[in-house]
């Protein structure tokens, strides 16, 4: 194999593909890139940890077909190191060339056919806007469990029909939903590993146009973003039935500046520790937030609003609200209560998007 290539994209397209590349490997070759050259002057770049595999294909002068099979991370690492010059690269059997203005250096190949073959995408094909995919899994990915022991909460679940997709996750003390519009071939439903998903979301994130082909069969996912492709196996499991957990209306509702709630969480949280809680007093000015620690202090803060309801006292962990405020949308957010036992509901100035949080029961005053 031998081609030519500019630095900077060389560079750029291992880092990307680095998504794939296995960090605790049983097989020396998932600790490789695996280089194909074609002979339309293409070469593509696939890594893979058996469970979330990365595919890119990008433009080079190829002067001679071939594949090599190359430890990916100190590839990577000596191609960023490389001066602003036109790389060559030329490998045989055994080992791989690397010439860049006055360097040279030759690494040594991993066994190419010892690389696992990855499987094309392939079922239900659903095409969305790569920004507002990209928008979605930000908002979904956080509230995944990252408790190995229940699996299918450590996923986000994908159900596709043809208005679009719902996306869904929970740790079981928050839940996030967020519908998207999207143009699908048909109907499924999958459970996607959070890591496959954000490494999606982060890809997509990166184009400034363009779009999403999601591809869904029974055993894995495809996401194809511009020139890469990522693919994934899904979790096995029944997910929980989230729609029952969301409430079909509230008594009471506080609206409220986005930035300004969300400020005033973080600030009165630092002083919530461990079980500790923030409490939320709901009334006609809006809503006070307090919290206190034997061993650190006590904080309170005030925020105006707009409260239609009764008075209510609630709490939260604060780390858990302050998530789902970050990832609304718009300058203005509603908190939906019922009382201090119910979950609250936090949506931005679009219903795409849901985020329910589990109060923390606070104890009941003696006398």
């Amino acid at each position: 194999m031998k081609f030519r290539c500019d630095r900077d994209l060389l560079s750029e397209g291992l880092q990307t593909v680095q998504r794939g590349v296995s960090s605790r490997p049983g097989i020396p070759a998932l600790t490789g890139v695996l280089m194909e050259a074609g002979s339309g002057g293409t070469l593509t770049l696939t890594t893979t940890d058996l469970e979330v595999s990365a595919r890119l294909t990008m433009d080079v002068q190829a002067q001679e077909e071939g594949v090599a099979l190359v430890p990916a991370r100190l590839l990577a690492d000596t191609v960023k190191s490389l001066s602003d010059a036109p790389v060559e690269f030329e490998s045989d059997q055994s080992q791989a060339w690397i010439r860049c203005a006055a360097y040279e250096g030759a690494l040594r190949l991993l066994p190419a056919e010892d690389f696992p073959a990855i499987q094309p995408p392939s079922g239900t094909t659903v095409v969305g806007e790569a920004a507002r995919f990209a928008e979605a899994v930000s908002q979904v990915a956080r509230a995944a469990s990252r408790d190995e022991a229940r699996p299918v909460l450590t996923g986000v679940l994908v159900e596709v029909s043809r208005e679009g997709v719902t996306m869904v996750s929970t740790d079981s003390y928050r839940l996030a939903v967020r519908d998207l519009v999207a143009t699908a071939s048909g109907e499924g439903r999958a459970i996607v590993p959070e890591r496959a998903m954000s490494e999606a979301g982060r890809a997509a994130a990166g184009l400034e146009k363009g779009e999403v082909r999601l591809s869904l069969d029974e055993s894995q996912v495809a996401f194809q973003i511009g020139s890469l492709t990522l693919t994934s196996r899904l979790i096995e499991g029944e997910f929980p039935n989230y729609r029952q957990l969301l409430p079909e209306a509230y008594e009471s509702r506080l609206t409220v500046s986005r930035q300004q709630l969300m400020d005033a969480v973080r600030r009165v949280g630092l002083l919530a520790r461990d079980t500790s809680p923030v409490r939320l007093e709901f009334n006609a000015l809006g809503v006070k937030l307090s919290s206190s620690s034997p061993d650190l202090g006590q904080a309170v803060e005030a925020v105006e609003a707009r409260y239609e309801g009764e008075d209510i006292t609630a709490a939260f962990n604060p780390n858990y609200l302050a998530d789902g405020l970050a990832v609304a949308t718009g300058e203005t957010v509603r908190l939906e209560v019922r009382d201090g036992l119910k979950p609250g509901l936090i949506r931005g100035e679009s219903d795409e998007f849901t985020y329910l949080v589990m109060p923390v029961r606070l104890p009941t005053p003696v006398g």
